[in-house]
Order: structure tokens, then sequence, then C-alpha cells
């Protein structure tokens, strides 16, 4: 994989740019004020009523209609939810994109997917930190780094890999490498490991814990003992400590057991969610669902909520020092 500098991003290539933020949730407040403390001219086009008007007004930010920003601004950063961006790319962005303009997406799957179809004159980069919102203005602030993956989809006016790597270093993501990706990979690992790593995780949390109760065990105890364990555990892989930081008993008995449970059954299953990611299954049903209503995922919802881990979790949690 091709690592990119600080040294290989001329930060002209964006401070000469007149960009618009489309949207001000966390990750998009985070790239208006990084982007503007590293010398950008930056504007925030939200819909009338949104909550994100004051609180971009409050930053300092000028504010103005989708429409607006898009007309005066020559980059576009769409930092918009997956399911919200095709409708208001289509009535608001579209028709203001003009030979030479570029458009920038924090992750690939809207582009990817085919749900927007950029004009062909138009650059299209993809510029992913690997940071919550809120850690991404936080380190930009201490001068520290957070990890980024940046990408060119099309490269119509032959610059849009200087634009990506100026945009990237402007939000803080070159402070140390970051990675050459491209739409398609990134959105393939990111969904993959959102449903297997996030959804795999708390399945295996979840049955850990009817195991336990049905076996006897306090329901308190069961889940203070898998909490503890699961936060050990993303210690472990955050901090690259592998199994050094366990005592003995824990390490042996999780060498030892982790290939009974995750075994080449489960690896199947990791095969078959990424065949129906890679296949746009997977995208084509959350885009039927959320054009339905979003019923499959209100569903889902109450389902998890309605669980005894769910229940014993908030009856713990309000008690000091948990």
């Amino acid at each position: 994989m091709a690592a990119i500098h600080s040294g290989d991003a001329d930060l002209s290539m964006i401070q000469d740019r007149e960009v618009a933020v489309i949207g001000f949730g966390p990750e998009a407040r985070a790239h208006c004020l990084n982007l503007r403390d590293s010398g950008v001219d930056v504007r925030v086009g939200l819909a009338p009523g949104s909550s994100g008007i004051p609180a971009a007004q409050a930053e300092g930010l000028p504010v103005m209609s989708i429409t607006q920003a898009c007309q005066e601004a020559d980059v576009i950063a769409v930092l918009l939810a997956d399911e919200q961006i095709p409708t208001i790319y289509a009535e608001h962005i579209a028709a203001h994109l003009g030979d030479g303009d570029a458009l920038v997406f924090p992750r690939g799957f809207s582009v990817h997917f085919g749900q927007v179809e950029p004009p062909r004159g138009v650059d299209v980069c993809l510029v992913a930190v690997e940071e919550s919102g809120a850690t991404m203005r936080r380190h930009y602030e201490d001068g520290h780094a957070v990890p980024a993956l940046l990408g060119v989809h099309q490269d119509a006016t032959g610059r849009a890999w200087d634009l990506a790597k100026a945009y990237t270093k402007a939000i803080g993501g070159l402070r140390n490498d970051a990675f050459a990706t491209t739409m398609g990979e990134q959105t393939q690992a990111e969904l993959f490991s959102e449903q297997v790593v996030h959804g795999g995780l708390a399945q295996l949390v979840q049955m850990g814990f009817e195991t336990l109760v049905q076996a006897g065990c306090q329901p308190e105890v069961a889940h203070l003992e898998m909490r503890h364990v699961l936060k050990d555990v993303m210690n472990q892989m955050t901090e690259g400590q592998g199994n050094t930081s366990q005592d003995a008993t824990a390490e042996y008995g999780s060498l030892l057991a982790g290939t009974r449970v995750i075994d080449g059954h489960v690896r199947a299953a990791m095969k078959a969610v990424l065949d129906d990611i890679g296949s746009g299954q997977f995208a084509n049903r959350f885009r039927a669902d959320q054009d339905a209503g979003a019923p499959e995922l209100a569903r889902l919802r109450a389902e998890h909520a309605s669980h005894q881990l769910v229940s014993t979790d908030e009856r713990i949690r309000p008690c000091p020092g948990r």
C-alpha cells in the first residue's frame, strides 16, 4: 500500500479553493474547523431549520443554504449520513457542479454503489479519517495525528490527487503517513468491519451473557465480567499489546478456547457477509429499507433494546464508579 507523507501535500492546493462543507454533524464540524484553522476559505451548507445552524454560527463559520454554498464553492465536501446523500445530492448539489469542480466524500458508499453519479468534468476524492469527529478535532488542536485513507475516484483535471492530499493535510490527516485506497476498497472494508466486528462482537457478548445466565450466573455478574474482558480486548487491540497484558490464566484460556468459538463456520459466515457487500445486495437492502421509512431498522433496534443484557446494563451503569 502506498504511504502518503505530509511533504507530499501542498496546502495551497486547497487554500486557493472555495470550500463548502455540507452538513454539520461531529465529523463535518471537525472538517470545517480544521480546514478554517489551516487557512482554507470554508462555508457550511445546511437545510433550513437544521439544528446545525446555531452550532455552526456559534463557531463563527459562514452558514447558508446548501444551494448557495454549492454555488459559491468549487470544492464541495459532502459530510452527510449515507441515507441522506442521494436525495440532497440530486436536489441541491448536482445542478451546481461545473467542469473543474471537486467533490470530497468521507466514505465511498454512495459513489461506489451508484447512488451518486458525478459528472465527468468533476474531480471526485475520498478522504476518510478513521477517528470520530470529536477525536479528530481534539487531535488537530493538540498537534497529534489521526489515521487517514485517501483516494481518487475520478481525476477530471489531472490534479485530483494533489487536491486530496492537500485536503487531508488541512484537516490533520497527514501528521502521520496516510494510505492510498479506492472508494470500492474503503467501502467494502468499512462495511465488513462494521458488520462483522461491531455486529459480530455485539452478538458474541450477548450470547456469552445468555450462556452464563442460563447456567445460573447472576445477570449482574455476567454483565460485569463480560464488559471487563471486552474493555481489556479493546485496550489490547488499540494499544498494540497483544496478549502481554493478560495474566497467564487469561492468556492460556483465551488462546485455547478462542478457536473453539470462532471456527471455520464463522469464517464461512464472514465470507457470506462480504459477498453480500461486494455484490451490492446489502446496499440495495439498506436503500430499500430507508425508502420505506426504515421499518426493518426499527424492528432490529427494538429487538436489541428488549434483550436482558440491555436492561441489566441500564440497571448497573448508574452505580457510582461504573
